[in-house]
């Protein structure tokens, strides 16, 4: 007797645990994770990913679509099943390398000016230069410490491209500009077109976006006047 309540005590333990196991099989099945939905009729759903970028920031929508067969290649049903905004957590935003200086040889002007040509005096300051002219500054910041408001520059006009090197601080017109603008010659480089100059102000980190052609330059600066 006793032989056979143990046998019935644990038949209904093998039962209890093979229903238990079954229930936690078929909770596996059919898992609503954001990878991956199991609708009941057997379509599944896939992601599709779309960001939005403006001056807030980067903003993106995250859509899951239900799949027509799940045994065919996804299909748009037009039936959305669930819908996510957020704001992605890879976006890099800008990082400025602060440039540590250490004393190395960086190209300047180049000499143009002899020290034959310079006359200094009691009653004042004689400097012999041809084809010369002056120029005075607004607050553009562009090339502080060196050239501010206030200061004036004296330039030559460059007969040859040639004459232009890097390192050389230069007026050249802009288009859309009713002024001229002085910055460094940061390289000079050829396209089609032939030979052009990239620019940068000192005080940017960044070189200029336009092209400036030997026809755009108005002058070499070759003194700084405070």
């Amino acid at each position: 007797m006793k032989l056979l309540k143990f046998g019935v005590v644990l038949a209904l333990v093998i039962i209890g645990f093979l229903v238990a196991l079954a229930s936690f099989s078929a909770m596996g099945s059919n898992d609503n994770s954001d990878d991956k939905l199991v609708m009941e009729d057997g379509g599944m759903t896939f992601k599709e990913e779309t960001c939005v970028e403006d001056e807030k920031g980067i903003t993106c929508v995250e859509n899951s679509f239900m799949k027509e067969d799940a045994n065919s290649v996804p299909k748009f049903t037009g039936y959305t099943v669930k819908e996510k905004i957020f704001v992605p957590k890879y976006v890099v935003k800008e990082v400025v390398v602060e440039e540590k200086l250490n004393g190395e040889e960086r190209e300047g002007p180049k000499d143009r000016i002899k020290d034959s040509d310079i006359n200094v005096h009691g009653s004042g300051v004689r400097i012999d230069i041809s084809n010369a002219n002056y120029r005075t500054y607004i607050d553009s910041n562009s090339m502080d410490p060196l050239i501010d408001i206030g200061a004036n520059t004296i330039e030559i006009k460059p007969k040859y491209a040639s004459e232009i090197k890097v390192g050389d601080i230069v007026a050249y017109d802009v288009k859309g500009y009713d002024y001229a603008f002085v910055h460094r010659v940061a390289d000079i480089r050829n396209d089609a077109e032939g030979v052009y100059f990239v620019t940068k102000g000192d005080n940017y980190w960044q070189e200029d976006p336009d092209k400036v052609r030997f026809k755009d330059i108005e002058g070499i600066v070759v003194g700084i006047l405070y």
